[in-house]
Formats: structure tokens, C-alpha cells, sequence
């Protein structure tokens, strides 16, 4: 990874062949470290980037949360289709602005005078690799979601024709929580142990959290849809497989979801230890999801995630207690997204059992059996 500062406060960042977790510190080091000072613009050619997974769009989540704070443009160049529709699908593209043509480069950083922007232009190339090694672990591109048909008559609300949403398109503040489980006592191996989760998903579930996934399963591009009882009534959403590697897989939210943003299961070798790992990266959707998740929501997906946990570690014969850590990463709230509030699950939910009473009485008497 390199940094080049070409003058008038911008800077290009030449990617490596790889992007993921590993590469974080790394690329917000070199991108937003204070030894550098306030950037106008950075630049990140992505012409030789071959591998971008489901942890290496949290780096680029958190890039735009540093430099949206000093008001720093962010550009991409050189993106590959694939990781074109990547930034399409996630919301990327809501943050940084994604250049594929020297023309349209050019008008975006207009503002530096188009002398210095056909210079910077001249050291960059738009076309981003064809050979990309993680295509198939995507899902592809769809402009609106469309369910089709799950098990278990579930109710359908609040998925269909709804966009992805990102954590740029949320409301709220930006948190990362992390529930790890040490399963090294149980002998098995990381991909075994994301095919024994991916498989008996929606039995890890507590009974008021109920998961559709589709006929085919946790693969990318399905959806799974969710009935959830709550304290504030029933939600009834879903969330789109964005991502499934071999010891990895990744859910993304639409709109309305309590969350704008994704969460990634991922087994991980760690010296001797075998780590099983569910990370969130999310906002509130909407400024009434914010308020509730300040004053109990919190601690309500606290308790489910570390009830699918322990669930899973019984499944698998271990007794390991599931560690649980949070950031907050930005505390600013994403007032331009306030309009979320009017696809908001819950509120819809709600809608539709008091418009539906019958199917409502019959979907509550089965989620008790």
C-alpha cells in the first residue's frame, strides 16, 4: 500500500492486491494519520486489488467515518465490475465517489482547478482488474430485493422492493460489536464450524427471534426473512446474503431493518485457538430505531446474539462463555437520512397486525408452539 501526495491537499492511495481485515491499521494509517494533516481528497486506485472480502469493506465503512469528520473527499478508481456492484450493493458508493472514466474524475475534483486534476488524472487508471478471486462469494447486483417462496408460512413485509442498506444510509451513531466463543476443545475445524452454523441457523435462534431462510439456504443473493417479537411489538423483516466464503459469511439489511449496516460470522485460526466470531457494523436505521436502541435495544441484541452463541457452543459440546466487546466509531447521527424513519420495519409491523388480526392471532399462536 502506498500514499502519494500530489499536491493541493490530495493524495492517492495505491491499493494492494489484497483489501481485508488485515490490511486496516494499515490502509487508515496511511490514509488519515495525523502526520499528514487534513486531506481536501484521497484517492484509492483499486486497479490492482484482486481480493476484497466482507472484512475489507469495514476498512473502507471506517475510512468514511474518519474522513466524513474532516470533511475529506473520497474517490475510487480503478474497480473492477465485480467490486463495482460490491460498492453498488453495500452503499460504498453513497461515500465515496466512484470514478470510472478520466472525464468524470476530472469533474470530481473540479474544485482543485482542472490543470492539477488532469495531472493527478494522468497517473491513474479507471479500468480495475477482471481477475477478482472472491467474485463468486458475492452477491450480485440488485437494484430492488424480491423474495420468493419459505418455509414455515412466515410473514412477508417490509423486503420486497426495498433497497440494501449500508451504514452510510443509516441514521445513528456507527458501532462495531464483537461476540467471540473459543471453540478449540471441540476439535473442529473453522469451515466445519461455519457449515454447522449456516446449516442449523434459525435453530440458534432464541424461540421469539424466528429466521426463513430461502429453499436454497444461506448462499449469496438469498434472502432470509424474519418475524421477530420484541418489546415494542413485532418486527418483521429480513436480510440479504451478501457474502459466503469458506469459513465466512456475511447478511446485509434493507431499508427499514433496525439497522442500516451488515453482520459477519466468521471461524478464524488464531495460534492454537479456534475462534468462532459474529461482528456487527451498523447504524440505526432512523431516529426512532436510535432512540430505542439507547434506552434497550442494546442490550436486547446482546442477548440474542450471545443466546445464538451459546447455543451454537452446546451444539458443538463445548461450554466456552461468549466474550462480547463494542466501539462506538462515529458519534455523529446522519441527519440527511432522517427520511429512513418512513420505512421503518416496526412501525409498519405494527401497521399490518392491526390491519391483519386473524393472520396475526394465527402467525403469534405458532411462533408459541
Amino acid at each position: 500500500m502506498k500514499r502519494i501526495d500530489v499536491g493541493n491537499q490530495v493524495a492517492i492511495i495505491t491499493l494492494d492486491r489484497k483489501l481485508t481485515s488485515e490490511h486496516e491499521k494499515e490502509l487508515l494509517d496511511i490514509s488519515v494519520s495525523p502526520a499528514y494533516g487534513i486531506q481536501r481528497a484521497l484517492i484509492l486506485d483499486f486497479s490492482g486489488v484482486a481480493l476484497l472480502d466482507n472484512t475489507g469493506i469495514n476498512a473502507l465503512v471506517k475510512l468514511h467515518a474518519a474522513t466524513t469528520r474532516t470533511g475529506t473527499r473520497l474517490l475510487a478508481t480503478g474497480l473492477s465490475k465485480t467490486y463495482r456492484d460490491v460498492f453498488a450493493v453495500t452503499g460504498l458508493d453513497g461515500g465515496f465517489h466512484v470514478c470510472t472514466s478520466k472525464a468524470e474524475f476530472n469533474r470530481a475534483l473540479g474544485f482543485i482547478g482542472g490543470a492539477a486534476a488532469k495531472t493527478i488524472g494522468n497517473r491513474l487508471t479507471t479500468k480495475g482488474s477482471t481477475k477478482t478471486i472472491d467474485a463468486k462469494c458475492w452477491a450480485s447486483p440488485v437494484k430492488r430485493l424480491k423474495t420468493g417462496k419459505f418455509k414455515g408460512d412466515p410473514i412477508n413485509l417490509n423486503v420486497d422492493g426495498r433497497r440494501t442498506a449500508g451504514p452510510i444510509q443509516g441514521f445513528g451513531q456507527l458501532w462495531e460489536k464483537t461476540y467471540r466463543l473459543d471453540l478449540s476443545n471441540t476439535k473442529l475445524k473453522p469451515t466445519r464450524l461455519v457449515s454447522i452454523m449456516k446449516s442449523n441457523f434459525p435453530k440458534f435462534q432464541p424461540p421469539e427471534n424466528r429466521f426463513f431462510p430461502s429453499a436454497k439456504g444461506i448462499k449469496p443473493g438469498e434472502i432470509i426473512l424474519i418475524n421477530a417479537d420484541t418489546p415494542g411489538g413485532l418486527v418483521v423483516t429480513g436480510v440479504l446474503v451478501l457474502y459466503v466464503g469458506k469459513d465466512t459469511f456475511t447478511f446485509i439489511t434493507p431499508e427499514g431493518h433496525p439497522e442500516a449496516g451488515w453482520v459477519t460470522f466468521k471461524a478464524l485460526q488464531e495460534k492454537r485457538r479456534v475462534i468462532f466470531q459474529i461482528q456487527g457494523l451498523a447504524r440505526a436505521s432512523d431516529f426512532v430505531y436510535e432512540i430505542a436502541f439507547r434506552m434497550a435495544g442494546s442490550n436486547l441484541q446482546r442477548q440474542i446474539w450471545t443466546h445464538v452463541l451459546k447455543s451454537f457452543a452446546r451444539y458443538t459440546g463445548s461450554s466456552a462463555r461468549v466474550q462480547f466487546s463494542m466501539q462506538c466509531l462515529d458519534t455523529s447521527l446522519h441527519i440527511f437520512n432522517s427520511f429512513n424513519v418512513f420505512r421503518n420495519a416496526q412501525i409498519l409491523s405494527m401497521l399490518h397486525s392491526l390491519l391483519n388480526p386473524r393472520r396475526n392471532s394465527k402467525q403469534a399462536k405458532k411462533r408459541k408452539a
